[in-house]
């Protein structure tokens, strides 16, 4: 391992690095493609560690590479025994809630449906967690190798705890649960010999979130006043029932007009929400640190937003196949807007002595939830 110490500036800081280019990315995914439907879908566990590999090496820190030593195998081997441990019983669970049913045991049927869903959710809370810890456990940067410490059975009964608070709280608990979620995982992983430390804090972003949420109400009142203010007589052509109209080209200008409004009012929730959301993604970044490294995310809600509308743009106009260029958008989009402060010490990092995972992502497979 190189000896040294990488040294960031700690007043402009150093964006990471990028190097990957879409045509190059379009070209893996179109093969990977090809091979999944040749292999009755089975390469897909090689495809997305064909994927993994090429966003984690195009991705520079101080210059150097990171390297993903994943293998499609274990994916595979994850992905058999959800088959074994999850598929099977939840087909057997299934059956017996529909045999409860047709016996007329109604609130015993509710029961256990209630319990399948709730066994579910932390199902998602553990496959979430052991799905970053097999990433982790694969990814290394200058030979030094990244993990997490425990299994995820814990961090499940968390993710069920606090799912639950926001069940309760009606949503309005949900800056409390995301930075709660975020400093548990990242306090259980490491960067070789150095740990990864979290402290965000939800009353940092909780003004925000509330004045997106209330003024989404507000927005969408206004946009309702506007529609019956401007023409809401005209809206009793759409009525059940009512005759056709004399002319049908103004129909088709009062839908329009309809179609406009609501666009505007869901472009101007969208960018309320995006506020709170860029911020929630700084607050979580900033917070964290590896060693003496830090993190500076700088990417606001208008970027955000076109963002997300080129990806909309794009899935659209390609009639769909536009996702698979998704994990390479989303990817290069978080690093542009990602700084490093601070320093890490490479010649007092020693090697990490955690055991990865022997099998993939595993349970977060199974509910088509892994990052990338």
């Amino acid at each position: 391992m190189p000896g040294g110490s990488v040294m960031i500036d700690d007043d402009t800081g150093q964006r990471l690095a990028f190097t990957g280019r879409w045509p190059a990315f379009l070209g893996m995914v179109v093969v990977n493609v090809l091979l999944t439907v040749v292999t009755l879908g089975i390469y897909r566990f090689w495809a997305k560690t064909r994927v993994r590999r090429y966003l984690w090496e195009n991705t520079l820190v101080g210059g150097e590479p990171l390297e993903y030593f994943g293998r499609g195998i274990e994916k595979l081997k994850g992905a058999f025994l959800v088959f074994l441990m999850l598929v099977l019983p939840l087909i057997v669970v299934t059956g017996v809630a529909a045999w409860l049913k047709t016996q007329g045991m109604i609130a015993a049927a509710l029961l256990v449906y209630v319990g399948l869903y709730v066994l579910l959710l932390y199902l998602f809370g553990v496959g979430s967690y052991r799905s970053q810890r097999y990433m982790l456990s694969r990814t290394a940067w200058r030979g030094i190798r990244a993990g997490m410490t425990t299994g995820g059975w814990g961090y499940g009964v968390r993710f069920l705890k606090l799912a639950l608070f926001h069940f309760i709280t009606f949503g309005f608990g949900a800056p409390f649960v995301a930075t709660k979620l975020w400093n548990a995982r990242m306090n259980d992983a490491v960067f070789g010999t150095a740990a990864v430390t979290a402290d965000a804090n939800w009353r940092a972003v909780y003004g925000r979130f509330l004045f997106a949420w209330f003024g989404a109400i507000v927005v969408y009142i206004v946009a309702i006043g506007a529609v019956f203010a401007s023409f809401g007589s005209q809206l009793a052509a759409f009525a059940p029932g009512a005759p056709p109209p004399a002319d049908p080209r103004a129909m088709i200008g009062i839908v329009l007009r309809l179609y406009l409004v609501f666009f505007v009012a869901g472009l101007a929730i969208a960018v309320l929400m995006l506020r709170y959301y860029a911020a929630l993604i700084a607050e979580l970044f900033g917070a964290t640190r590896v060693g003496g490294l830090g993190f500076i995310f700088t990417a606001r809600a208008g970027q955000f937003l076109a963002f997300m509308l080129g990806n909309l743009a794009i899935i659209a106009f390609t009639l769909g196949l536009g996702v698979l260029m998704m994990p390479y958008r989303v990817w290069s989009f978080y690093l542009r807007h990602l700084q490093t402060t601070g320093s890490l010490d490479t010649a007092a990092l020693g090697q990490t002595r955690l055991r990865g995972p022997s099998q993939g992502d595993g349970l977060v497979d199974a509910f088509d939830a892994a990052a990338f």
